[in-house]
C-alpha cells in the first residue's frame, strides 16, 4: 500500500485485555477445572467449580487467582466460554452484567412496537435530519447514509422477500446489526494497527488468530469494548464512537438493553432455535424496533464516506506542477446493475498531495471531492485496508464498480475475506450461493496481484501473534 508525504500521528492508548467467545454445552467443559459462573450481585461472584458452589469478590484478580489455583485457562457462563488470560478490567463488568440480564427488549421500546413496515424508514430519516444531514425520501437514499457494509441489509429489508414475516427476514436484520457492529470494530482497530506500540494486546491477537468458522459466532460488542479501550476519545478518529460505547456499557441504557436483545436473538436464530410459527411476528416487530433504535444511535455515520481509491497516478511534466489523479469509487449508496458511467470509477486530480492507493478509506465529510483537496490534513481519513478491500483492485479482469470484501479469519498463512453483502446462514437453512468468499494465499497463480493483499496481511498480523 503506498501512501503520501503525510506523517503519522500516534495515539495514547491504555493497555487492555478482551474476551472472545463461542457457544458451547455446558455440560461439556474441557480442561482441568470446569468453571461455571452462576450469578452475579452488586460484591459478589457465584462459581461452580467440579460441582462445588464458592462465592468470590466480585473483582477480576480474584476470579484469576482462583483459576490459576485450578489450572484453568477458561471459564463458562450460561451459553459461553472465556478465555480468562484475555479477560481485562474494561469489560469485566459488561461480561457479568450480561449474566444476569434478561436479555429482553428494553420496556421503553416494548411500549412503543414498529409495526408499519414504512415508519421505521422515517424514523432514520428524522434521525438524519436530526444530526444536520439533509435526506431525500426514496428507502435507498436514506440507507445510503450508513455506507455499503450496513446499507445492503437495509435494502435486504425493504425488498418483497425481505418484507416477508419470515426467518429470512430476522436474518437480514440481524445482519445489518452485525455488520454495524463490526464496523465500528474495524474503525477502531484501525487506528490501533496505526499505533504499532500495542503489539501485546491480546484482544487484537485473539482477533488475528480467529479462524473462519469462528466469525459466525465472534463476540463483536465485546472487540467493539476492547478497540475503543486502546483508543483515547481525543485521538479517535471518529470520536463519536467513543460516547456511542459509554452508553453501550451503561447496563441501565436502552442502548445496553437493546444490543444484548439483538445479540440474544441473532444468536437463538444462528443455532436453529426460532421457528417460523406464530411467535415470530411478535419477534419481528421486537427485533425491528430494536434495530431501528440501535441505527438511530449510529447515525453520526453520516458525517462520514468510504471510499475505495482503485489507482493514484502521477501527471507530471517538468516545469509544471505534480498533480496525482486519484481512480475512485464512493462506497456510499448502491451502483446501477447496468453498468453505465454512474457505476464507473471516478478521478479527481489533487495537486502535490497522494492517498494510500489501491485502499479503502474513510473520510470525514459529505463531499468526497472535498475531502480529497484536503488530504494533506492526516486527521481527515482513515485507511481501512487490510480489514476492507476493494477485491477489484485485485482482479486480473477490469471490473467497472468496487468489489467490497472484509476481513473474518485465518487458516495458518491463508488468510480470508467476506463479500460484504453475504447473508447469514441460519439454522438448517443452507448457504446462498450469491455469498463470496475470497482465500489469499503467498503465491495466487489465478490471481497474482493478490501476492500484494497477503504481504500487507503478514506485516499486519505478524507484531500483534509473533507466536502464531
Amino acid at each position: 500500500m503506498e501512501h503520501s508525504n503525510k506523517s503519522e500521528h500516534p495515539k495514547d492508548s491504555a493497555m487492555f485485555e478482551q474476551n472472545l467467545t463461542t457457544p458451547m454445552n455446558t455440560s461439556n467443559v474441557k480442561g482441568n477445572a470446569n468453571i461455571v459462573i452462576q450469578d452475579v450481585s452488586d460484591s459478589t461472584i457465584t462459581i461452580n467449580v467440579d460441582g462445588q458452589i464458592q462465592e468470590l469478590a466480585k473483582r477480576l484478580d480474584v476470579l484469576v487467582e482462583l483459576m490459576n489455583k485450578q489450572q484453568s485457562q477458561s471459564f463458562q457462563t450460561a451459553d459461553k466460554t472465556y478465555n480468562i488470560g484475555s479477560i481485562g478490567e474494561a469489560n469485566f463488568n459488561f461480561l457479568l452484567d450480561q449474566i444476569t440480564h434478561d436479555k429482553q427488549l428494553p420496556e421503553e421500546l416494548a411500549e412503543d412496537l414498529i409495526t408499519d413496515d414504512t415508519i421505521w424508514v422515517k424514523s432514520l430519516k428524522r434521525e438524519f435530519l436530526r444530526h444536520g444531514v439533509s435526506v431525500k425520501d426514496r428507502p435507498s437514499a436514506i440507507f445510503q447514509h450508513y455506507g455499503w457494509l450496513i446499507e445492503t441489509f437495509l435494502q435486504k429489508m425493504n425488498t418483497p422477500v425481505g418484507k416477508k414475516r419470515s426467518l429470512r427476514r430476522l436474518s437480514f436484520m440481524a445482519e445489518a446489526f452485525q455488520s454495524s457492529v463490526r464496523y465500528l470494530c474495524y474503525i477502531q482497530l484501525a487506528q490501533v494497527l496505526i499505533n504499532q506500540q500495542q503489539t501485546t494486546a491480546p484482544a487484537i491477537a485473539a482477533f488475528f488468530k480467529m479462524s473462519e468458522t469462528e466469525l459466525a459466532h465472534f463476540d463483536w460488542l465485546n472487540f467493539l469494548i476492547s478497540t475503543n479501550s486502546l483508543l483515547t476519545k481525543n485521538g479517535s478518529f471518529m470520536a463519536e464512537i467513543s460516547d456511542f460505547v459509554a452508553e453501550l456499557t451503561d447496563n441501565e441504557s436502552d442502548l445496553y438493553g437493546a444490543a444484548l436483545f439483538l445479540e440474544k436473538n441473532r444468536s437463538k436464530l444462528l443455532k436453529g432455535d426460532i421457528l417460523e410459527d406464530e411467535d415470530l411476528d411478535q419477534l419481528l416487530n421486537e427485533y425491528l424496533t430494536a434495530l431501528v433504535f440501535w441505527l438511530r444511535n449510529i447515525a453520526f455515520l453520516a458525517k462520514y464516506r468510504l471510499v475505495s481509491i482503485k489507482d493514484i497516478n502521477l501527471n507530471y511534466r517538468l516545469g509544471s506542477t505534480k498533480n496525482f489523479v486519484h481512480l475512485y469509487g464512493e462506497l456510499h449508496g448502491m451502483y446501477s446493475e447496468v453498468y453505465g458511467e454512474q457505476g464507473d470509477f471516478m478521478t479527481h486530480s489533487i495537486q502535490d498531495f497522494f492517498t494510500f492507493n489501491k485502499s479503502v478509506l474513510l473520510f470525514k465529510g459529505r463531499d468526497i471531492e472535498n475531502c480529497l483537496n484536503n488530504i494533506n490534513d492526516h486527521n481527515s481519513y482513515l485507511s481501512l485496508s487490510p480489514l476492507i478491500i476493494d477485491q477489484s483492485v485485485f482482479a486480473e479482469k477490469e471490473t467497472q464498480t468496487p468489489e467490497i470484501y472484509y476481513y473474518i479469519g485465518k487458516d495458518k498463512r491463508r488468510y480470508y475475506f467476506a463479500q460484504y453483502k453475504n447473508e447469514l446462514v441460519y439454522g438448517n437453512a443452507k448457504e446462498s450461493s450469491s455469498n463470496k468468499t475470497l482465500k489469499v494465499k503467498m503465491q495466487n497463480n489465478n490471481q497474482p496481484k493478490l501476492d500484494e493483499l497477503f504481504e500487507q496481511m503478514e506485516q499486519v498480523v505478524a507484531p500483534f501473534c509473533s507466536s502464531m
